[in-house]
């Protein structure tokens, strides 16, 4: 009597997991270094077709990939503009202001294995896909950052609106990237003594802002 359900369970299961390997092997080698038999092979499915079967192109696998990883991210962006819609007085302050934006990166690459892969393909989706990776991200971090836009003009008035534009943009690439690369950090053994202390990932949180908001800032007094 459950063998219909337990088949629906089974079909959601392998998709699921073909899914999350397709982000895995993005995340590593690259969206064109993969292949859907590669996929197909680490899943253990012996149907050649499985992929084919539950997301008919490369490309559409490619697209429930974004949407897999903007929504883990979108988790903590909602969380960012919530509090950002309290009106908080600390929000109209460069530097906390600048924490509370790019915060959602660093706190998906630290929910676990899962966010920092994402963070890993978001950093393979801005220049190894070329324009559609641009236009994938463009049109999630396009209304993230529109909330924040007017209040960064207010504090950032010597920067045209283009301008401003530009360097969110810069901003933006430079947060995943940096993340994305953090690995280099526990290579680097001059860097093991920040790593290892008992509030190291506080201090490098605290460092990770200092980078990211300076850059946006630029060259000026606040």
């Amino acid at each position: 009597m459950n063998k219909p359900a337990d088949s629906a369970h089974s079909v959601v299961d392998t998709r699921e997991r073909l899914l999350r390997i397709a982000l895995n092997e993005f995340a590593l080698h690259g969206i064109e270094g993969v292949t859907l038999s590669k996929i197909r092979q680490l899943s253990g499915q012996g149907n050649r077709s499985a992929v084919h079967y539950h997301f008919k192109s490369k490309e559409r696998l490619v697209e429930e990939v974004v949407d897999f990883v903007t929504g883990q991210l979108d988790v903590y962006c909602k969380q960012a503009h919530a509090e950002f819609a309290l009106g908080l007085p600390e929000h109209r302050e460069w530097t906390r202001l600048s924490e509370l934006i790019f915060d959602p990166f660093l706190r998906l690459f630290a929910s676990g294995e899962t966010g920092a892969t994402c963070i890993q393909f978001l950093s393979r989706l801005t220049w190894q896909t070329g324009e559609q990776g641009q236009r994938f991200l463009t049109r999630f971090f396009n209304p993230y950052m529109a909330v924040f836009t007017p209040t960064l003009q207010q504090l950032l008035p010597h920067y045209s609106e283009t301008q401003l534009r530009f360097k969110i943009h810069l901003a933006v690439n430079t947060a995943i990237h940096g993340l994305a690369d953090f690995s280099m950090v526990m290579h680097d053994e001059r860097l093991l003594p920040l790593v290892s202390q008992a509030d190291g990932p506080k201090e490098m949180r605290r460092l990770f802002h200092d980078y990211v908001s300076a850059g946006l800032k630029g060259n000026t007094r606040l």
